[in-house]
């Protein structure tokens, strides 16, 4: 099972407010009908580097994570309080957050977010 299996299962069992469910990989087009009033997230991997390079010694990962938050149409959510309550999830888990481009509008008129956190595994 990779990563984003396991961090996408431990998001679901951590009840966290407004958060409708978490996926690996991607959101499927349904659950966006599913939750019209709850957030979803898709968890991807980004990058996975050893963390020491021209050494014969192999014994760490470093990975980075995309977390994809999409929010509902409309003002349901509070935004700043969410991705609060998800930075926290993951900060407890010894992810480091890294930095972002700030929030847009999907095709479908959904606003999102992507947030990277790396973690040395």
């Amino acid at each position: 099972m990779t990563i984003v299996y396991e961090i996408s299962d431990d998001l679901n069992k951590a009840d966290i407010k407004n958060l409708g469910q978490a996926f690996p990989f991607r959101i499927p087009p349904s659950s966006l009908v599913k939750y019209q009033d709850k957030a979803l997230i898709a968890i991807s991997e980004v990058l996975e580097n050893p963390t020491e390079h021209g050494s014969n010694i192999y014994n760490e990962m470093s990975v980075q994570i995309q977390v994809k938050i999409c929010y509902p149409i409309g003002d349901q959510v509070n935004t700043d309080a969410f991705e609060q309550s998800i930075a926290s999830f993951f900060m407890q888990k010894n992810w480091l957050r890294q930095t972002n481009n700030g929030h847009y509008i999907d095709e479908s008129g959904h606003a999102e977010i992507d947030l990277f956190f790396k973690r040395r595994i």
